[in-house]
């Protein structure tokens, strides 16, 4: 279901005239890491679609949930939110090229490996979380999908670090064992 501005479920937000400018608060975002992912799905006429996502976030252990955040000028937009289910592949240090292909207007499936399941799965990402959209609401020039995870394909437990874009450009993460053991589960359920 998606929620938009006009609906009358919503509660509509006081008018706040906002505190900064757009470009300021992009400039503050980019100091954020955030996890580069592709998501994939099938249009209602049987395409593929996909596109690059950096607005991604679990939100539920029971039942496992994950948001994601789409750019509504995207022209995958309107497929993703419509669509029966999802993939979400988790990208890793060097497949930038995946992140660079699904954000480019190309053919973004030509040369890759693909299974077809209920969403397209490219076989090459090591990670993937196939979702059913549970819902959707307005989140200003972007609309956040909720899904609930209906199965996890990792074929083994390795840890190569991930992908995340981080300062306008791809950068490549790895655990730090030491905090990690500190901070323990003080993170979140999710996480």
């Amino acid at each position: 279901m998606i929620i938009r501005r006009d609906d009358p479920r919503t509660t509509p937000l006081p008018h706040i005239a906002p505190s900064v400018d757009g470009d300021t608060f992009r400039e503050a975002m980019a100091q954020m890491a955030a996890p580069l992912t592709v998501l994939t799905c099938y249009a209602p006429d049987g395409r593929m679609c996909g596109l690059t996502v950096n607005a991604v976030c679990s939100v539920s252990l029971s039942p496992p949930m994950l948001l994601v955040c789409l750019n509504r000028a995207n022209l995958s937009h309107d497929a993703v939110v419509g669509a029966r289910e999802l993939c979400l592949h988790v990208l890793e240090p060097g497949q930038q090229d995946l992140a660079l292909r699904f954000a480019s207007p190309v053919d973004r499936f030509r040369g890759l490996d693909v299974h077809p399941g209920l969403a397209p799965e490219l076989t090459d990402v090591r990670l993937r979380v196939s979702c059913e959209p549970a819902g959707a609401l307005d989140g200003g020039d972007h609309t956040i999908l909720l899904a609930r995870v209906v199965r996890v394909v990792s074929p083994d437990r390795r840890d190569g670090g991930g992908l995340v874009w981080h300062r306008r450009s791809a950068a490549r993460v790895s655990p730090l064992r030491r905090l990690n053991d500190t901070i323990g589960e003080g993170l979140g359920a999710t996480a």
